[in-house]
């Protein structure tokens, strides 16, 4: 039954500049809707340094600007090689990340690995990584990769990082600082 004496309560409505979208999340990488007050409803952009550990980098005005800010960090930082950066198109527009779940198809001939540690997973259709632990066992380094380079990389930073190099084959670098693929089997 109903009060009658009460008045019926309102719900705040929330207006469309206050909340872009019906999902916090954002359609470039390291770029997230700040949904609290006290920050102004604002986009923010964060990222992921060597070790994993979630860095903001600060609030925008626009999602834009944050996606820009996020990919200047990264190149100071010199993560271009460990995270996805948001590309730009010719004309120096940002171009939206692909649709969550929706990953594009390795060719069959990509799928075999060049490089040492990495591997396939067609479940998921991204590349992983394998490393000895200093006991010698086998492990899986976490995370998947979209690209075998970016796999390699990851995995000999892991190894230097926990100071497995004696366990562990890593990755030949040329000169410049690109990857070399290991030798192919007869």
């Amino acid at each position: 039954e109903e009060d009658d004496d009460e008045p019926p309560r309102k719900r705040p409505r929330t207006t469309a500049a206050a909340q872009p979208r019906a999902s916090f999340s954002s359609k470039y990488y390291g770029v997230t809707w700040n949904k609290q007050p006290r920050y102004k409803r604002k986009w923010k952009a964060y990222y992921k340094d060597a070790s994993g550990t979630r860095k903001t980098i600060g609030r925008f005005a626009t999602e834009e600007q944050a996606a820009h800010a996020y990919n200047a960090r990264l190149k100071k930082e010199r993560l271009t090689e460990l995270r996805e950066v948001n590309k730009v198109d010719e004309q120096g527009r940002l171009v939206a990340k692909p649709e969550r779940g929706v990953r594009p198809e390795v060719a069959e001939a990509d799928r075999k690995s060049k490089y040492i540690g990495v591997s396939y997973d067609g479940s998921v259709r991204r590349f992983r990584t394998k490393y000895k632990d200093a006991r010698g066992k086998r492990k899986t380094f976490g995370g998947s990769f979209a690209s075998q380079e970016e796999a390699a990389r990851a995995r000999d930073a892991k190894i230097r990082e926990l100071g497995l190099e004696s366990k562990n084959k890593l990755n030949k670098v040329d000169a410049a600082g690109r990857l070399i693929e290991k030798p192919s089997k007869p």
